[in-house]
């Protein structure tokens, strides 16, 4: 038996081995171990790249996926009724100029309520886009707005959260 093979015997091994501690974690979050890449939301697909790649086959059993060490899926398990679907968001750049970006980790797929209010309560910008679990960013453009300080309200299921926004 060659040396890789011997590697490769050895990582599938400890790769089982680990499995059985992996499964009561919650949330395999994504990552990608590559020169340069992104991901982005179409519609209701998401896409995910990497450069600087070469094509890799996976092995799966639909559990898990067994990769040569570079892209990695995300896998969500199922949400009970009741939960949060939010598990946490950030706003940025605040302040912003000309586009403001929401970047929320969703357990599950729902619909998002963006709502931008200025000082008078007036609803300025409203939108409820279908996101899917996992990472997803939205992006409004704000140069349309007059400077000042307005309050975002973000609504998931039944989760509200307001936020002051500064815009230049």
């Amino acid at each position: 038996m060659s040396n890789s093979t011997r590697a490769g015997t050895c990582l599938l091994f400890l790769f089982i081995l680990c499995s059985t501690a992996t499964r009561a974690q919650i949330i395999l979050n994504r990552y990608v171990t590559a020169t340069s890449g992104g991901e982005g939301t179409v519609g209701a697909v998401k896409l995910t790249y990497t450069i600087g790649e070469p094509i890799i086959s996976f092995i799966t059993d639909g559990h898990f996926a067994l990769t040569q060490g570079f892209q990695q899926p995300e896998e969500l398990p199922p949400v009970k009724p009741g939960t949060r679907l939010l598990k946490e968001y950030l706003i940025f750049p605040n302040p912003a100029s000309t586009n403001l970006k929401i970047q929320m980790d969703l357990l599950a797929p729902s619909y998002v309520q963006v709502e931008l209010i200025n000082t008078a309560g007036q609803t300025l910008y409203s939108t409820q886009p279908s996101m899917g679990a996992g990472r997803n960013t939205l992006v409004i453009g704000v140069n349309r707005f007059a400077s000042g300080i307005y309050t975002l309200k973000l609504q998931v299921g039944l989760q509200i959260f307001f936020e002051k926004v500064i815009i230049q």
